[in-house]
């Protein structure tokens, strides 16, 4: 029988997590194992990081999946994450947005628990939650008054960000996939 983990900070986690050849994400201390993704979530991850890469504003950076840190007990791993200003090689702990592309399985957790472990990151602007089976992102913003406001993406229209030079039609993310 496996001996259960004992509760872990995020720094304890990055050396346990080194050692192990699956991705993990650290939730409350304990360990959570990532699921690979399905090929449709990895084909609009790729189609994403190259229509933000080719639109973001400098000195902005699109990276993905790495390890964003939340707090001292955890550390969540978005299919990509929009950083500004300089490089680091310590974990991340800022990002200006964060996206998820939806899976079945972690769906409900994705779009409730993790969305708003996501809001409470200082710093953060935007989540972005992608659906790989319909055109749909739900875009979440902070406003100047710190609140959090979400809308829906759908169809032929585009992604608006601050982040962004121009808009990111949906179109360019889910037309490839014939969607």
């Amino acid at each position: 029988m496996a001996r259960a983990l004992q509760r872990m900070t995020v720094e304890e986690f990055e050396a346990w997590a080194d050692q192990r050849p699956e991705w993990y994400e650290l939730v409350d201390g304990v360990p959570r194992m990532m699921a690979g993704a399905a090929e449709p979530h990895g084909e609009i991850q790729a189609n994403l990081t190259v229509e933000i890469r080719a639109r973001l504003k400098p000195p902005c950076r699109v990276l993905g999946p790495v390890g964003l840190v939340l707090d001292r007990w955890n550390e969540r791993i978005p299919d990509l994450v929009l950083v500004c200003g300089e490089r680091r090689t310590k974990p991340l702990t800022e990002a200006r947005a964060v996206v998820e592309i939806l899976s079945e399985s972690t769906a409900e957790y994705d779009l409730g628990e993790k969305r708003l472990r996501y809001m409470q990151l200082p710093g953060l602007e935007e989540i972005w939650i992608v659906w790989p089976g319909h055109r749909q992102v739900q875009l979440w913003r902070k406003d100047a008054e710190g609140r959090w406001r979400g809308e829906d993406v759908t169809g032929a229209e585009a992604i608006r960000s601050g982040l962004l030079v121009e808009p990111l039609p949906l179109d360019a993310v889910y037309g490839p996939m014939g969607l």
